[in-house]
């Protein structure tokens, strides 16, 4: 693994709201969560088959930290919480959580923005609330699964410094006003690694061709905030857990909202056009 200067890293982050951290994790730990989640990624999530959640062009793993040690260890790594707790000066905890992977779609085009914001689920109305809280200060990180030759994360340099003072999480509408500051994250390989400040705008370039791109992400949160997602871990690793991840993984802290995103009944069914042809093959099942 190679070895990083916090001091060093802390003060990219205060400067530009983001740093490279790539060669954090290595090769054999990378391919030992893509092998661990491949069968998962090709299959719905749905009556106790484990596998993904649908939202648009992404699928989205269930239960994710459930799966190995090895992905519980890139979410609790030493080095990432050594620096995410000097940056916010405070304990850190996992708020939020993802193995996703993105293919190209002309429909979608994430929007840019920032996550300084807190992420409650209205029980009532059936959807997730966020409200953005500008004194917030905490990591992401996103580590590339595979290849990625488009689509990647871009990145507005220095943006942190100034989000803060607008009431807003998205961006679009000053896009004209950053394009020279934007840093693109593509043309890179699996085990790109890069974390920055959450009140750094955002995205992941739009693109409508080539290689699915699958990443893992995190959030880092500050104690002084809510504890987010539920953490569902497999008893396989729980003897193997130290203090630090303990701690980092949220033990003896009640959720605060639900994982995101949750699958609808639209997302399992057919297109139309294989409608037909999808009912005349249930109808066969069941004569």
């Amino acid at each position: 693994m190679k070895s990083f200067d916090l001091d060093n890293l802390n003060q990219i982050l205060e400067t530009d709201g983001f740093v490279d951290l790539t060669g954090l994790i290595d090769n054999q730990q990378i391919e030992a969560i893509n092998n661990s989640i491949e069968l998962a990624m090709n299959q719905p999530h749905a009556n106790g088959q484990r596998g993904y959640v649908k939202q648009g062009c992404q699928r989205y793993l269930a239960d994710t930290l459930s799966y190995g040690k090895e992905i519980i260890d890139v979410y609790t790594n030493n080095t990432l919480i050594d620096l995410a707790e000097k940056y916010s000066n405070d304990k850190v905890h996992l708020s939020n959580y993802r193995i996703y992977s993105t293919y190209p779609s002309d429909d979608f085009k994430m929007w840019w923005h920032l996550d300084n914001k807190i992420d409650t689920y209205d029980f009532d109305n059936k959807c997730f609330i966020q409200k953005v809280v500008p004194e917030d200060k905490g990591l992401i990180f996103l580590m590339y699964l595979s290849d990625v030759e488009d689509g990647g994360v871009q990145l507005v340099k220095g943006s942190h410094k100034w989000s803060r003072d607008y009431d807003c999480e998205g961006f679009d509408h000053m896009e004209e006003d950053f394009k020279n500051e934007i840093v693109t994250f593509n043309d890179r390989p699996k085990g790109t690694f890069v974390a920055y400040d959450y009140a750094t705008i955002h995205r992941a370039k739009p693109y409508n061709g080539g290689q699915v791109r699958t990443s893992m992400f995190g959030q880092l949160s500050p104690s002084r905030m809510p504890a987010g997602e539920p953490i569902l871990l497999n008893v396989r690793d729980l003897n193997h857990l130290t203090k630090k991840q303990k701690q980092v993984l949220n033990f003896g802290n009640e959720p605060t909202t639900l994982n995101w995103p949750i699958g609808t009944l639209e997302e399992f069914l057919p297109p139309v056009k294989e409608e037909v042809s999808f009912i005349k093959k249930l109808r066969r099942l069941f004569q």
